[in-house]
């Protein structure tokens, strides 16, 4: 299934391409329709290029064809502006400017662009990237009700406005700063929505992240441990940001689920590589169902933030007027 994903990723990117190919047609002819010498200086500077070339596949230096292509490319932009267009209007369309839809950076051998992987992600994790993610900047103090937590008086929405706090300093420090952070607490109290927050602060900021339920993750590790006759793309291994969500809800297969869990764990920190956990298990249900070999690597303070979350569930309480 991994493998497949990475596959559809690449090809969406190469239908991106024919997808470009026609915006530049339409806009050559919007442009043209509005200018018809634009399609004569676009002729001649294809035919000036061409013959360019075939003079330097004789042995002839060819003389003039690099200022006569920009006095063309200076009118045609100049007619564009004329006719109220951008000067760039007629320039390659493209939405990743690293790779130009390619899908492909570098030299030979070439790697897979960002983009590529960031789409990857997202089919992995089955969850897109829009304007109504869950970020901090939507995050809402105002669903968290004013019960008192405590005889000190701090209520539920006090509680979440320092858990938000931690979440966000930890997405600013990331790929430096504590290895794990772990959300634990009932359900309904936020901790899935600040892990995705968490999420796309880092892939802001340029990092690459992926997302995936426990359940999820954990049939990939299946799928790869099973898999003998063919080699298995296992990205969370070396993502630089790994977030866990729903850890507890993964069914415990004999000899897989720990056994993997830890390696999974173990190889992260090794690589000094960030994973972020939420659960709605307790400490102790975690230690209990891990063992503690897994618990101690997820709440070794030289190594972990571990934030409880309280309160009540907020799809349960009635919003304050």
């Amino acid at each position: 299934m991994a493998n497949e994903l990475l596959v559809q990723a690449i090809e969406e990117t190469e239908a991106r391409r024919f997808d470009n190919q026609a915006e530049e047609r339409r806009r050559f002819a919007q442009a043209v329709h509005l200018c018809p010498r634009i399609e004569q200086l676009d002729r001649k500077r294809r035919d000036d290029i061409l013959a360019g070339l075939k003079m330097a596949m004789e042995g002839v230096k060819p003389e003039g064809i690099e200022d006569s292509t920009r006095a063309i490319n200076e009118e045609i932009a100049s007619l564009l502006l004329a006719h109220g267009l951008p000067a760039d209007y007629l320039d390659p369309v493209f939405q990743c400017a690293l790779c130009e839809d390619s899908g492909y950076v570098g030299d030979a051998p070439k790697t897979i662009c960002d983009c590529v992987t960031r789409r990857y992600h997202e089919l992995l994790s089955g969850e897109e990237d829009t304007a109504f993610s869950p970020s901090f900047e939507r995050f809402d103090l105002g669903i968290f009700p004013q019960v008192p937590l405590d005889s000190h008086g701090t209520t539920q929405r006090m509680l979440m406005a320092v858990l938000k706090k931690h979440c966000e300093g930890f997405a600013e420090q990331v790929p430096v700063g504590k290895l794990n952070l772990v959300l634990y607490g009932p359900s309904g109290l936020g901790k899935t929505y600040l892990l995705k927050s968490i999420s796309k602060r880092v892939r802001e900021r340029g990092i690459q992240t992926l997302v995936m339920n426990a359940n999820a993750l954990l049939n990939h590790i299946r799928q790869a441990y099973f898999a003998r006759d063919e080699e298995v793309d296992q990205p969370y291994y070396n993502v630089p940001l790994l977030l866990i969500d729903d850890l507890g809800t993964e069914p415990l297969w004999e000899n897989i689920t720990l056994e993997q869990l830890f390696a999974l764990l173990e190889h992260r920190i090794q690589q000094r590589l960030q994973t972020v956990i939420s659960t709605n298990l307790s400490l102790e249900q975690i230690r209990e169902r891990y063992t503690r070999r897994i618990y101690s690597r997820l709440m070794d303070v030289n190594h972990s933030l571990v934030l409880q979350f309280q309160g009540q569930d907020v799809r349960l309480t009635p919003r304050e007027e």
